[in-house]
């Protein structure tokens, strides 16, 4: 049987104290939850894609917020390259 993995259980060190733990759930639930969404529809919007670079703009994010929530997304990374950086797309 194989494990399956939650970007929940990642947000905190196996050393960390209960509150500790507690608190990453709340933050990773919450905050993280958030980006996404703000992330998928920006790049929904676009019919052209977006690089990450361009999301964080229009979705008023810092751009290694969307570099690491991106993947996380469900959305396609297509093989276009716009000012060097990946674009992707809502559709394949």
């Amino acid at each position: 049987m194989s494990a399956v993995l939650s970007f929940t259980d990642t947000r905190s060190r196996r050393t960390d104290g209960d509150t500790s733990r507690e608190a990453a759930k709340a933050a990773a639930s919450c905050e993280a939850s958030r980006q996404r969404t703000a992330i998928t529809a920006t790049i929904k919007a676009s019919s052209a894609g977006l690089t990450a670079r361009e999301v964080g703009l229009l979705a008023g994010l810092p751009y290694y917020t969307v570099q690491r929530r991106i993947s996380e997304c469900g959305l396609t990374k297509t093989d276009r390259r716009r000012d060097g950086c990946a674009v992707w797309s809502a559709n394949a």
